[in-house]
């Protein structure tokens, strides 16, 4: 498993890669009219017949004008296509697609999450993109390893709109001030632990050193990978056992007992969008993250209050690694395929568009395009580069992509959190619960 969203810091993207823990009204915007939640337009082809193309995302306001701005200069440039977008957190994301393309409506263009790849191609739901590589949607900058991110059984079904990596981003001023060891390459989870000790002390109790990750599959996906497992093998099974759950579990409660993570009514108020960040907000002192929302820290703290590291590990693999954060695909049922894939070449390929997302969605698939931006990265974002330049040489690879039926995995994993952090379901018996819950759901 991977996380769905990490890379460099995208100042106008707040949902993350795992499902949140709280469900978020659908938001919506448009370039020219209301979201459209099915693939729209009139049948037809010819280059000066004006059609409707929908595009669906997960992100938050500040993401959708990055997004606007660039489909502004889109239909500028090409002003018989029209853009409709649509957008929410990733939480109202999944059981929203699931039922779009379930009746056959899926949005012309829509973002699949990382576990949900397999399936939904599996399902038919996403066209094969090979009548258009090469001829409407260009590769030539793309590598080879980033081309695989949409690949199934040797047919592509999207691209990533971006790389990412994961990341402990944490308020050096709170750490220091508590005389607490600053998180580095090897940091380890009992270092977090006598970290949190003196945090707690340094703050009156208020403050603890990181928002509690423990119901977030991510986190735990990369803790099993640091220690030799996986979250999926090649062959579609579950690459972790019944007792990884357990010892995951375990660990957290060791963290909450010593007053490192947020007590679990803390915790029920965070998820991943920046206003309800407990980093951001000043309860806890780091959390784990997309690297990518590093400049979205530094916005609300401040930059001298903002520093990246990697998660802890207790053995010499950091399990960081550079994994698409999504796959935009082009539903098999769009009348407008065409126009829908020169749309996902300008988000992929265009100089300009990539000057206006620049890291928005993630490092940029196109290596001319992210070689423009570098150079002219400061601040948080210049952070994000630096600190996947200093990490890069440990890198490996993300885990294979997702079975059919993970889609709901992430939220079974929250919600089995939850009942142990309120007391509602021993640690044995979640993980019990949960693993038998995994292995009915992967087909």
């Amino acid at each position: 498993m991977t996380a769905t969203d990490t890379g460099a810091a995208w100042r106008r993207w707040t949902a993350g890669a795992a499902a949140a823990g709280l469900a978020v009204t659908l938001t919506a915007c448009a370039s020219n009219s209301a979201p459209a939640d099915g693939a729209s337009g009139q049948a037809g082809g010819s280059a000066d017949e004006k059609v409707t193309i929908s595009f669906q995302w997960w992100g938050n306001d500040e993401r959708a004008a990055l997004t606007e701005e660039a489909i502004d200069l889109f239909e500028e440039r090409n002003p018989n296509i029209t853009v409709q977008t649509s957008f929410s957190t990733i939480d109202a994301y999944i059981p929203k697609l699931a039922t779009q393309i379930a009746s056959g409506s899926a949005p012309d263009l829509f973002l699949m999450p990382m576990e949900t790849v397999k399936e939904y191609s599996s399902k038919g739901a996403a066209l094969d993109l090979a009548p258009y590589i090469g001829s409407v949607i260009s590769v030539d900058q793309i590598s080879e390893a980033t081309q695989k991110i949409g690949v199934v059984d040797g047919t592509t079904y999207g691209f990533t709109l971006g790389t990412a990596t994961n990341a402990f981003v944490y308020n050096p001023t709170v750490w220091e001030a508590a005389g607490a060891t600053l998180p580095s390459g090897d940091f380890t989870w009992e270092d977090l632990l006598e970290a949190g000790k003196k945090i707690r002390a340094n703050t009156d109790g208020k403050v603890a050193a990181i928002s509690d990750p423990g119901g977030y599959i991510a986190w735990f996906a990369t803790w099993v990978n640091q220690n030799g497992g996986s979250g999926w093998t090649e062959d579609g099974k579950l690459g972790f056992t019944q007792q990884d759950l357990e010892d995951w579990f375990t660990l957290m409660q060791d963290l909450r007992d010593a007053g490192a993570t947020t007590d679990a009514e803390t915790t029920s108020t965070i998820d991943q969008s920046m206003q309800n960040s407990g980093l951001a907000r000043g309860v806890s002192a780091g959390e784990f993250a997309a690297a990518s929302l590093t400049g979205a820290y530094a916005d609300t703290l401040g930059a001298e209050n903002v520093a990246l590291a990697p998660l802890p590990s207790d053995t010499d693999n950091l399990a960081l690694s550079m994994a698409g954060t999504n796959v935009a695909a082009i539903s098999s049922k769009s009348k407008h395929p065409e126009e829908t894939a020169q749309f996902l070449n300008f988000l992929i390929n265009d100089p300009d568009a990539a000057n206006i997302l620049r890291l928005t969605r993630g490092i940029p698939l196109n290596a001319e395009n992210y070689e423009a931006i570098t150079a002219e990265l400061t601040g948080a974002d210049k952070a994000v580069g630096d600190f996947v330049q200093e990490y890069s040489e440990r890198f490996v690879d993300p885990d294979p992509l997702a079975p059919p039926g993970a889609a709901t995995i992430p939220a079974d994993f929250t919600l089995a959190y939850e009942n142990i952090i309120f007391g509602q379901m021993s640690i044995k018996d979640a993980a019990a619960d949960l693993f038998s819950k995994f292995e009915a759901t992967i087909k």
